[in-house]
């Protein structure tokens, strides 16, 4: 059968970061009830054509990324996955010898609870992707992040104590206030987590047109907060090698993997 990955974007947040050019806002309860309620209105109406008419399709992987989709009624989540499972045939795939679906969702530490984790662990995501971006506080408040990197290791621990053994980290380069040690720091706080996540995705920050960020550095005159294009070049070659040390497999552009653990989804 022909393999199907499936995205859902939940287009929610607390706090729209300045440098997102994602479909995102936040929003209060009535607006996810809605929401979710179009949504799996969407997702049925693939069954004609995905499950009843003897379709060679089987998906293999689905990510729930947003937005902080962490932010809406964990129900809401299981509501999701148990509608695909009824609308689509989901399996993995023993090529890649992934005996199960990889089912991951996107969190954001200050949004999520052990509660929040166990209940996904029972609707079967079995992976997880946190947004870390930085180590250091200062530049997690300049990003306009609602969380401290001492958040995000409570989130961390919390989520191997739910049973994940996927995790996935995001991490930002050539962002306001970064210099190479503190890049070096962030990475370094990263893989000396016990255990390392299986996955980091290290990203560099673009300045898209019609975001806070791009009125603020590249047309407001602030551009000197940032590192050069030299510095950001350097950046993402040391990235990728103290990554490679540290047992990490660069896969794509921005996405390392340790051995085994690549994103399917991705892929």
């Amino acid at each position: 059968m022909k393999p199907l990955g499936l995205y859902v974007h939940i287009p929610f947040c607390v706090r729209k970061c300045g440098y997102c050019d994602f479909l995102s806002m936040p929003a209060g309860e009535d607006e996810h009830g809605r929401y979710i309620e179009a949504l799996l209105k969407e997702i049925r109406g693939f069954e004609e054509k995905f499950r009843c008419n003897g379709n060679d399709y089987e998906v293999g992987t689905v990510y729930i990324g947003g937005g902080t989709p962490s932010v809406i009624k964990p129900a809401y989540i299981g509501e999701i996955l148990g509608c695909i499972r009824e609308v689509f045939t989901v399996k993995g795939d023993e090529e890649r010898e992934m005996f199960i679906p990889e089912i991951t969702i996107e969190v954001n530490p200050g949004t999520v609870t052990r509660e929040k984790l166990g209940i996904y662990r029972e609707s079967g995501i079995n992976r997880l992707s946190i947004g870390l971006q930085s180590a250091c506080n200062r530049e997690l408040e300049a990003l306009g992040r609602i969380h401290t990197y001492e958040e995000f290791e409570r989130t961390y621990y919390s989520a191997r104590e739910a049973g994940f053994a996927n995790i996935n980290i995001d991490i930002m380069t050539a962002i306001p206030l970064q210099t190479m040690e503190s890049l070096e720091h962030t990475i370094d706080k990263a893989v000396s987590l016990l255990p390392p996540p299986e996955h980091i995705s290290a990203y560099s920050l673009i300045l898209e047109e019609g975001t806070p960020f791009y009125e603020r550095y590249a047309e407001g005159g602030e551009r000197d907060i940032l590192p050069d294009e030299e510095e950001e070049r350097s950046m993402y070659h040391f990235t990728v090698e103290r990554l490679k040390e540290c047992g990490y497999h660069r896969y794509e552009i921005s996405n390392f993997a340790l051995h085994g653990c690549p994103c399917y989804h991705n892929i």
